[in-house]
């Protein structure tokens, strides 16, 4: 019998975890990877590369494919494919959406994605927010000029939020988080009292029609309010998460005033159809599955291939040689807190690399700890070297809806950890091999130490890479927009 292995200090029992990572991340999940041994991979310390072979054939399809699709309009000209469509002429989308421009959330980045990537195939494109700069400020305070300005080809129109209603608002918020809203009254006063603006919705209401307006994310009053108002219109990104709010009937009463839903992932549209599918039927069921554009910016790919220019960024710096990283808003609703904690068991039981936090937030989530660091918003090139040299990228989030921070790891050939509770990160991580889905403190502190491999990250993040430019390439993400618009 051969002797059980541990692969960090203090010695704990991992061998019914690493039979579930085993079987999560192993031969049957990686389509690139033939004839891998596990204990080959991380198990041992293993100097010499072992029998894994990369279908180098499949990876240049996928490059193939990549570069098909930065093509942009010789691929896709949407004014002539949907040129019967009913608002193609003149050719006018609106976006509309809280914050704009000053605020990187994961439902306002993707905004301002679609808006830039439609702008740049040739569409006329408005965006309609407030002058709230951003959630983190008062949603009763104007904290930007109202006005028109352009921003990467987008007209971006910025309007006065309602001043009043916030006292109203925080005490239901209150009740809301200790215990719930489950009167329809409340549940109506709590969207009323939200970030709003009776000043956008009127702009809306005289200088929209016959033009595809698309209103995120649901869970803000303001899109509620437009939706409801302009009854018919507006198609809804919405951007769902199984939390309460989604069975609120203000939701309901929403999307079945939407001229149309959008949707990011198969397994939220097959949520809204296990709540909403038997009021809502064909209206809800025939809404397309559209996903989220990821490509790396512009120069981006040749920083990556440079290693004298990614170790100059890094040392600027003053980064460790091993990390993780975390991408996005700093929040107790993405799990911070949690995170936090399992990072600390990481250390604690021998873990010799530490955690990165990018992005913004509440700068306070993070400790004053030797194995953690906010570095905050960074400009794109330090954001992706720091990326691109990581462990892996971390996010326990439990309400996500696409997450674009999963497949920017990707393309950076980076693997990924994520919750078991979060039915879309899993998702993703399962159809692409790209990660791991984790379900205890124990399994995160042990999928942490397991990609401290080397090989094991190369081959996870090859199988991340390859998805993520299959299936969400800009070119092929406005197509299906445009269609089921159409």
């Amino acid at each position: 019998m051969s002797t059980p292995f541990t692969i960090f200090e203090p010695v704990i029992d991992t061998a019914g975890v690493m039979a579930r990572i085993r079987d999560e991340v192993a031969w049957q999940r990686l389509p690139n990877v033939s004839r891998m041994r596990w204990s080959e991979l991380y198990i041992g310390g293993q100097e010499e590369e072992p029998a894994v072979h990369l279908d180098l054939a499949s990876e240049q399809h996928a490059t193939d494919f990549a570069s098909q699709s930065r093509s942009g309009v010789e691929n896709l000209a949407p004014k002539d494919t949907l040129a019967d469509a009913p608002w193609a002429t003149p050719a006018d989308i609106v976006f509309v959406t809280p914050w704009y421009g000053h605020f990187a959330g994961g439902a306002e980045a993707a905004a301002r994605s679609f808006a830039e990537q439609l702008a740049r195939r040739g569409w006329n494109v408005d965006v309609l927010t407030t002058c709230c700069r951003d959630p983190y400020s008062s949603w009763w305070k104007n904290t930007l000029p109202a006005g028109t300005e352009q921003l990467n080809g987008v007209t971006v129109r910025r309007f006065p939020v309602n001043t009043d209603g916030g006292h109203v608002f925080n005490q239901l918020n209150a009740k809301f988080i200790t215990s719930g809203l489950t009167d329809e009254a409340e549940q109506q006063a709590f969207v009323n009292h939200s970030i709003n603006s009776d000043a956008l919705i009127e702009y809306a209401a005289q200088h929209t029609d016959g033009q595809l307006v698309i209103a995120l994310p649901y869970t803000q009053g303001l899109v509620s309010t437009l939706v409801t108002a302009l009854a018919g219109r507006v198609c809804v990104m919405s951007c769902l998460h199984d939390e309460p709010q989604m069975y609120w009937s203000t939701t309901g009463n929403m999307l079945a005033a939407s001229r149309r839903m959008f949707f990011l992932t198969e397994e939220e549209k097959t949520l809204a159809i296990r709540h909403y599918g038997r009021a809502m039927g064909r209206h809800l069921v025939e809404s397309p599955v559209i996903g989220v554009g990821t490509e790396l910016p512009a120069g981006i790919e040749q920083l990556l291939a440079d290693e004298g220019r990614v170790d100059a960024l890094l040392e600027e710096l003053g980064l460790p040689p091993r990390y993780f990283v975390y991408l996005g808003r700093k929040d107790v609703g993405k799990n911070v807190p949690l995170l936090v904690e399992n990072f600390k068991t990481y250390l604690a039981q021998g873990g010799n690399a530490q955690l990165l936090f990018l992005g913004g937030g509440v700068a306070e989530l993070v400790p004053n700890h030797i194995g953690m660091r906010d570095l905050g918003y960074l400009p794109e090139d330090q954001k992706y070297a720091i990326l691109s040299r990581s462990l892996g990228l971390i996010n326990l989030s439990e309400n996500e809806s696409f997450s674009l921070a999963i497949m920017e790891a990707w393309l950076c050939g980076v693997p990924v950890v994520v919750s078991a509770n979060c039915e879309i990160t899993s998702a993703h991580c399962l159809k692409s091999g790209g990660g791991v889905a984790v379900t205890s403190q124990t399994e995160f502190v042990t999928m942490l130490r397991t990609l401290e491999s080397e090989v094991l990250r190369r081959a996870l993040g090859a199988a991340g890479r390859s998805y993520t430019r299959q299936n969400y390439s800009w070119d092929s993400v406005i197509d299906r927009l445009l269609r089921g618009a159409a």
